[in-house]
C-alpha cells in the first residue's frame, strides 16, 4: 500500500462512522415503555368498553345486582345500570359477562415487594410481584415494611407514571426496630431522637407510612408515632416488645396481623376482663387491625413452584427438607383459633378491619394467591362473604383515604375492577377464577401477566 492510500484509509473509516452515526440519529426513537404494553391487545386502544350482563358485587356490602352493564371510558366507570337502561355507543367494545361477577379491584394492606427465603435470603421482586398482584385482582396495595426502600419508591413512581403494570402502591418505610432484631434490613433504634430523625428523612423521601417492628423500645415507638403524626403521616406495627394496649394509648394508627394473647397477657379463654378491655381500648382509640389470615408454613403449591426462579426453588426445597417443618395448621383450625376469636370480637365491637396477605414476608405465601387465601380464610373464620369483600375493597380504600376514587363500583370512580367466573358471594373460592382485571381502565389478561413472570420469583 502506498503512502497516499494509507492516508486515505483512515479518512474513509471516519466518513463511514459519521454517516452511520447520522443514520442512527435519524432512526425513530423506540417508544417508551407503557403499562399498556401488556394489556389485552384487542382492548388496548379501545375508547369505550362496555361490560354487559354482569353480576355486580359493588364492594359496599350491598346485595349482588344481576344483569348489569358497566360503561368504561377514559379510565373511569361512567355508567353502572341495568342492562336495558344502558345504550351502548357505536364505538364501544362490548364484552359479554354472562356467568361472571364484577367486583372492585382488591385493596390490600399488608403486602411486600420482597421475597424472603427460609434461609433468610431476601430478594427485591420488583418485576414479578407487581404483575402477580395485578393478575389476581389487587389494584391498590400498601407495603408493610421493606429491605429495599429506594427500589419501592422508584417502582411506585414508574407505575404512577404509567410506564409499567402493577397496583397503585402506598409505600411504607424500612423497619423501625431495636436491639435483638436478627434481620439486617431493619433499622436498630436506641433513642427517641433516632426515630424522629429517621421519620423526617423517610417522610421527606416520599414514604407515607412507617413500620415499627417486634423489637422496638417503647419510648422509641412513642417518638415514632408522635413525629409521624406531626408530619401528617401514619404508623403501623408488628408488635411484641410493646403491647397492643400500650400502642393504642400512644395513638398508633394500625396494628399488623392483629393482637395475640401473648402480647397483651390475655386470658386463655379470651373471655375475661383483660381481653374485653383490650378490644374496648382498640375500638375507642380508632386503631385499625390488619388481618393476615394466611399460612406461611404450608407447602408451596404447584403454581408457586412454577413461579419460582429455579435456583430459588432448589434452595427452598433443600432448606424445607432440612428443617422438617411440622405439618401446618389446616384452614379449618383457624375457625376456632384465638386469632379468629379476637378478630371477630373486635369487629363485633365496632372495630375496623383491613386485610393483607403478608406475601413474601418469609414463608410460602406468594403475591396474588396469598391475597385469595386471606379472603377465603376470613370466610372460614366466620365472616360473611359480602363483609369480607367489603373489607378487602372499600374498607382498605377508606383507610388509605382514596375511597372517593376507588374501592367500590360506582359511576365516576376509577375503573379498577376484578372479573371472575362464578359468584364469590355464594362460593368464596370463585375469587380465584380471575378472567380479567382492569387497572385505571386498562384491561389485563391474568394469563399474560402470569406467563411473563414464570420462573422469575426469587430473582427479580
Amino acid at each position: 500500500m502506498d503512502r497516499a492510500a494509507a492516508r486515505r484509509k483512515p479518512l474513509s473509516l471516519i466518513a463511514t462512522f459519521v454517516l452511520s452515526a447520522a443514520a442512527f440519529a435519524q432512526a425513530p426513537a423506540a417508544a417508551p415503555p407503557s403499562a399498556k404494553d401488556e394489556a389485552i391487545p384487542s382492548l388496548r386502544d379501545a375508547a369505550v368498553i362496555v361490560l354487559r350482563h354482569a353480576r355486580v358485587i359493588d364492594g359496599t356490602g350491598a346485595p349482588v345486582r344481576e344483569n348489569q352493564s358497566l360503561l368504561i371510558e377514559g379510565g373511569k366507570i361512567r355508567v353502572v345500570e341495568n342492562d336495558d337502561a344502558v345504550k351502548v355507543p357505536e364505538n364501544a367494545q362490548t364484552l359479554d359477562m354472562s356467568g361472571k361477577s364484577v367486583l372492585p379491584g382488591l385493596v390490600m394492606l399488608h403486602e411486600h415487594l420482597m421475597f424472603t427465603e427460609p434461609i433468610g435470603l431476601t430478594h427485591a421482586v420488583d418485576f414479578s410481584f407487581p404483575r402477580l398482584y395485578l393478575a389476581f385482582g389487587v389494584t391498590t396495595m400498601r407495603t408493610a415494611g421493606t429491605d429495599f426502600p429506594q427500589m419501592e419508591l422508584n417502582l411506585k413512581r414508574r407505575i404512577d407514571a404509567g410506564s409499567m403494570p402493577g397496583p397503585e402502591i402506598f409505600i411504607t418505610s424500612p423497619y423501625f426496630s431495636g436491639e435483638g432484631d436478627p434481620f439486617l434490613g431493619a433499622m436498630i433504634m436506641k433513642t427517641p431522637e433516632e426515630a424522629r430523625r429517621a421519620v423526617r428523612f423517610w417522610g421527606g423521601e416520599g414514604f407515607t407510612w412507617f413500620k415499627a417492628y417486634q423489637w422496638i423500645p417503647k419510648d422509641v415507638l412513642a417518638a415514632l408515632i408522635d413525629e409521624a403524626h406531626h408530619l401528617g403521616l401514619r404508623v403501623t406495627a408488628h408488635l411484641r416488645s410493646v403491647s397492643c394496649h400500650d400502642a393504642a394509648e400512644m395513638g398508633i394508627d394500625n396494628i399488623e396481623h392483629g393482637c395475640f394473647p401473648s402480647t397483651d397477657k390475655l386470658e386463655d379463654d379470651l373471655n375475661g376482663p383483660r381481653t374485653r378491655d383490650l378490644v374496648s381500648t382498640l375500638v375507642q382509640k380508632g386503631v385499625v387491625l390488619t388481618a393476615t389470615p394466611t399460612n406461611g408454613r404450608k407447602p408451596f403449591s404447584d403454581f408457586a413452584l412454577e413461579m419460582l426462579d429455579p435456583s430459588a426453588r432448589e434452595r427452598i426445597s433443600s432448606e424445607i427438607a432440612r428443617l422438617k417443618s411440622p405439618p401446618p395448621a389446616t384452614a379449618g383450625d383457624a375457625i376456632d383459633s384465638s386469632y379468629a376469636h379476637l378478630l371477630n370480637a373486635f369487629a363485633k365491637a365496632g372495630g375496623r378491619l383491613v386485610l393483607g396477605s403478608d406475601a413474601g414476608g418469609g414463608g410460602t405465601v406468594l403475591a396474588g394467591t396469598g391475597d385469595d387465601d386471606a379472603i377465603e380464610n376470613m370466610v372460614r373464620m366466620g365472616f360473611p362473604p359480602l363483609q369480607v369483600i367489603r373489607i378487602a375493597t372499600l374498607e382498605g380504600a377508606r383507610f388509605l383515604g382514596v375511597e372517593g376514587r376507588t374501592g367500590s363500583i360506582a359511576a365516576g370512580k376509577e375503573a379498577d375492577l376484578l372479573v371472575v367466573r362464578g359468584n364469590p358471594v355464594e362460593h368464596i373460592s370463585d375469587i380465584e377464577n380471575v378472567e380479567m382485571v382492569f387497572s385505571n381502565g386498562i384491561a389485563y389478561d391474568p394469563k399474560t401477566l402470569i406467563a411473563k413472570v414464570k420462573g422469575e420469583v426469587g430473582w427479580r
